[in-house]
């Protein structure tokens, strides 16, 4: 494949609106990528748009109003890997020379307080394994297994929240210490309010070039090395529960075709839905060996001034969690690290920055994406 490029970025503030239309919403973030990029809209040739619960052709009634030419449109939902998967559909369609120029959009938009809109409840929501329970079963392993604590689960949610006073794209902009996190409401098992992400109303846009398109951008534009995707389609088989092995999958792709090691990785942005979440995705995206993860948490090797900060922006239990925008405002803030702008927690001489989000039910079925960025 050839290069690809990010040309340009937006991504909106997140909140609990539910109010403002989600062509509205979206908007903002398509608009101000092409700003970014400094192109006419009219050059992108293919647009992917990543949602979870927005309906039908959601894509399509948001560039609607934009006076987009008569383009593809592929909507992308992988649950809250969505975002990645749309940026991979793109990479790729840029990367093989279909197209020069691509945009990728990931939107979501509250349906009620706290909560999206789901048609068909899955199985495991009719028998109570929702999300919340299944981290906590999976904390309870780790910590039973790999000796981690609570104290250990509870860092990791003070660092996120404290890494995102700065950010003022964030849903929660306050400080906390640990002590804070665990005296916090008890949501399941060992997890605390202050342990869990809170879905958001948000979007974020990335422009993707190659070819003759990258030639005429005039500024600094962080190349997309790779883009792994892996997929969790089981039931009935013995699972281990301190490893969400689409990560490992879908990292061991993106490292192999971008020619990385998790070494060689300066700044991640990755999936902290949950305290326990970012914990199994240290050994997951093998910053460390199996059962380690803790140790890193020890050291602070994570926080910012370690060997490898994870969640500058505050992640999503700072930023919240606009599910199918997720991905994509990952993407935004690596963009942001390795151009040397990021208007919150830059983390000097960035390099090399990987993203990381999975999405899915709890249990049986969901994904992961992994993607792997490079000045």
């Amino acid at each position: 494949m050839r290069d690809v490029f990010v040309a340009g970025i937006k991504t909106t503030r997140f909140s609990r609106d539910m109010a403002t239309p989600l062509e509205r919403v979206a908007a903002e973030a398509v608009i101000g990528a092409i700003r970014d990029a400094d192109i006419d809209h009219r050059r992108v040739q293919e647009i992917y748009v990543s949602h979870m619960s927005q309906g039908e052709v959601a894509g399509q009634r948001v560039l609607r109003e934009l006076g987009f030419p008569e383009i593809p449109v592929t909507n992308v939902e992988n649950a809250c890997a969505g975002g990645g998967a749309a940026l991979r559909q793109a990479w790729m369609a840029v990367g093989s020379g279909m197209v020069d120029t691509a945009l990728v959009l990931g939107m979501e938009k509250l349906a009620a307080p706290g909560l999206l809109s789901i048609a068909v409840p899955s199985y495991e929501d009719h028998i109570g394994q929702i999300l919340p329970g299944s981290y906590a079963l999976a904390g309870a392993r780790h910590m039973a297994e790999h000796g981690s604590t609570q104290r250990d689960l509870a860092w990791i949610a003070a660092k996120n929240r404290t890494n995102g006073v700065k950010n003022v794209r964030a849903m929660f902009q306050k400080a906390c210490t640990v002590d804070e996190v665990l005296a916090s409401r008890p949501i399941a098992g060992s997890l605390t309010l202050l342990q869990c992400c809170s879905p958001a109303t948000g979007a974020a846009a990335v422009i993707l070039v190659g070819g003759d398109a990258a030639k005429t951008i005039g500024h600094r534009m962080p190349r997309v090395l790779a883009c792994g995707l892996a997929s969790k389609i089981q039931w009935g088989q013995p699972e281990d529960l301190t490893i969400y092995r689409p990560t490992h999958r879908a990292a061991k792709a993106a490292y192999d075709y971008a020619g990385v090691s998790p070494e060689d990785i300066d700044v991640i942005e990755l999936h902290d839905a949950f305290s326990i979440g970012e914990l199994l995705h240290y050994e997951g995206l093998m910053l460390c060996k199996r059962g380690e993860a803790a140790s890193l948490v020890r050291q602070q090797a994570t926080a910012l001034g370690g060997r490898i900060p994870v969640n500058p922006s505050g992640g999503l239990l700072a930023r919240g969690h606009p599910v199918g925008a997720t991905g994509v405002v990952q993407i935004v803030e690596l963009v942001e690290q390795l151009r040397g702008t990021s208007p919150h927690n830059q983390v000097q001489g960035a390099r090399v920055a990987l993203a990381q989000a999975q999405g899915g039910t709890g249990a049986g079925a969901g994904a992961a994406t992994v993607s792997i960025l490079s000045n």
